[in-house]
């Protein structure tokens, strides 16, 4: 995904697309429940994140991902995914390298991501399951 250095989000932020995608159509209920907030939080997030076009968001209908977050939300997983098999290409188990980087990943710049795409000869999937897509780096000129 060009244009974007993948700080863009707080890490709160970060793991609402990652949900919302997950689940493709989502109400504000189900994002409070799931990260344990007030729904007037939830709301609040929902609404910064409908400035950035990330999402769609109706009040007491919910939100869904614009094309726009569809892509980011694709390369939040390829950082995840990524950042895990760097994780066990030193030694940890999948599941452990899984939650580790879930701890730190949102710290990880599209600069490194794509050195660890290039690193790991590109693969489509991390050793915990996720689905690595590729993106505009050093193998995928147009994407896929």
């Amino acid at each position: 995904m060009k244009g974007i250095n993948g700080l863009e989000l707080s890490p709160k932020k970060t793991d609402y697309l990652k949900f919302i995608k997950e689940k493709k159509k989502v109400k504000t209920t189900e994002i409070s429940d799931k990260f344990k907030v007030d729904p007037s939080t939830t709301t609040k997030i929902l609404l910064e994140l409908a400035k950035t076009d990330l999402i769609t968001y109706t009040p007491y209908h919910g939100c869904s991902l614009t094309e726009k977050g569809i892509k980011y939300a694709e390369f939040l997983n390829r950082r995840h995914g990524l950042i895990v098999c760097m994780l066990v290409g030193m030694g940890m188990d999948a599941k452990t390298a899984c939650e580790a980087a879930g701890r730190f990943e949102y710290f990880v710049t599209k600069d490194v991501v794509d050195i660890l795409c290039k690193n790991f000869s590109h693969p489509d999937h991390s050793p915990c399951g996720t689905r690595i897509s590729r993106d505009t780096c050093c193998c995928c000129p147009g994407g896929r």
